[in-house]
């Protein structure tokens, strides 16, 4: 596979060569704000937990259980993306596209069991076609 192709994303962009794949997006910083966010979360609903165990108050306890689990799940999904910038060919198990609502996805199936998700940009058609012609025979 003789290539070097750009495409353009949402926020960044997309390259492939003969080796590797380099994505230049938010995702880093996307991370540390979600995990940010959900420390915070988990942090409250122990403190809600905590405090129902000082009152006795039944809502907290169902509150603080809820929004504990809530976050602690959305911490243990975050264990398994990736936000590497370049990813070598050979680490690669799997390019999938997936849509969830109105927001197109390529997801990178790493052999690692970790997911680089890169949000696409509208015109994805292109992109979808360069994959399915470079990449699929070789991944599958």
């Amino acid at each position: 596979m003789n290539m070097k192709q750009t495409f353009k994303l949402k926020k960044g962009k997309i390259s492939f060569d003969e080796n590797s794949i380099i994505i230049k997006d938010h995702a880093k910083k996307q991370k540390w704000s979600l995990l940010l966010i959900l420390f915070t979360g988990t942090f409250y609903g122990i403190s809600t937990l905590w405090s129902y165990f000082k009152s006795g108050d039944q809502p907290e306890l169902w509150v603080g259980l809820f929004i504990s689990l809530l976050n602690l799940l959305g911490l243990t999904l975050w264990l398994f993306r990736s936000v590497r910038n370049e990813i070598s060919l050979s680490e690669v198990r799997s390019i999938n596209f997936n849509q969830r609502f109105s927001n197109q996805f390529l997801d990178i199936k790493l052999n690692s069991n970790r997911l680089r998700r890169v949000t696409c940009a509208d015109n994805e058609t292109e992109l979808k076609g360069f994959i399915e012609t470079n990449f699929q025979s070789k991944l599958n």
